[in-house]
């Protein structure tokens, strides 16, 4: 599990341009943007979330989501703040019988493959593309997810 911002502004990228030309990135300077949890099942299906921070409560709220879909879940989680609190801590404690949990490696980012997805999103969606609204973004972003299947490979993120 881990969690996202996109902001509807252009995430600047290099790219490809015709020899003696510069490539032209619209951007709208905008800091407006919404935030996302992410999950990827051991089969690779991935489920997500929008967020209006990334705070411990709305972890939570994307926890028992996922939980009451899942009824046996691990959740491997980074190291971020709203990760590792009492409230979350304690809801995974009070249902130790369905619920295991563990923690990555501090700075270990690699390991974790919603990173991967992340990055795939930036690349296909946000990369050199300004959206006018968080309207626009939400449904660019949502469209692709539901389509978009991320083949992962998740053995090879936990035993590098």
């Amino acid at each position: 599990m881990d969690e996202v911002h996109f902001t509807i502004d252009a995430d600047r990228r290099k790219c490809w341009a015709r020899k003696g030309t510069t490539p032209l990135v619209y951007t709208n300077g905008s800091k407006e943007a919404i935030n996302v949890g992410g999950a990827l099942t051991g089969h690779g299906k991935f489920h997500y979330q929008e967020m209006s921070r990334q705070v411990k409560e709305e972890v939570l709220k994307f926890i028992k989501r996922l939980h009451k879909r899942y009824k046996k879940v691990l959740f491997i989680l980074d190291r971020a703040t709203w990760h590792k609190n009492n409230l979350v801590i304690g809801y995974f404690k009070e249902n130790k019988e369905t619920i295991d949990h563990m923690f990555l490696p501090t700075g270990a980012s690699d390991l974790d493959p919603l990173e991967e997805c992340w990055r795939q999103t930036r690349e296909k969606k946000t990369a050199n593309t300004a959206h006018n609204t968080v309207k626009e973004l939400r449904t660019s972003l949502k469209s692709f997810w539901n389509k978009q299947p991320f083949n992962l490979t998740l053995p090879n993120y936990l035993c590098p």
